[in-house]
């Protein structure tokens, strides 16, 4: 159990910092924007810190995000099973114009790849 928790602290700071680095942030200016300490800010991207669920919230603001979108992690996903499941997963819910749709996203981006 207390593996997944560091897991999950590391992902979370992955994830501030992709979504900081997106916004051309440095971790100064964020953390002058969130109201938080940059050193601390710089703790949590590293997966040292465990931030407060108000700290969570003043972080997303000051990214101009939703806070669930701090807890996205699935660009950390690197098993190729469990990135076939998930699109697998996906594409069972769509009716028959989106996985057309799909479909011609997918020869667009592979043309040499798919039929």
């Amino acid at each position: 159990m207390q593996k997944n928790i560091e897991d999950e602290r590391v992902l979370l700071g992955r994830r501030i910092r992709y979504l900081r680095n997106m916004k051309d942030l440095t971790q100064q200016e964020l953390g002058h924007r969130a109201d938080v300490d940059y050193k601390f800010l710089g703790e949590i991207e590293r997966g040292n810190m465990n931030p407060s669920f108000k700290v969570l919230v003043n972080i997303a603001a000051a990214l101009d995000v939703e806070p669930a979108e701090l807890m996205k992690f699935e660009h950390e996903i690197f098993d190729p099973k469990e990135i076939e499941n998930r699109i697998i997963k996906i594409l069972r819910t769509l009716p028959p114009e989106s996985m057309r749709q799909v479909l011609f996203l997918l020869k667009a981006l592979f043309p040499a790849k798919v039929g």
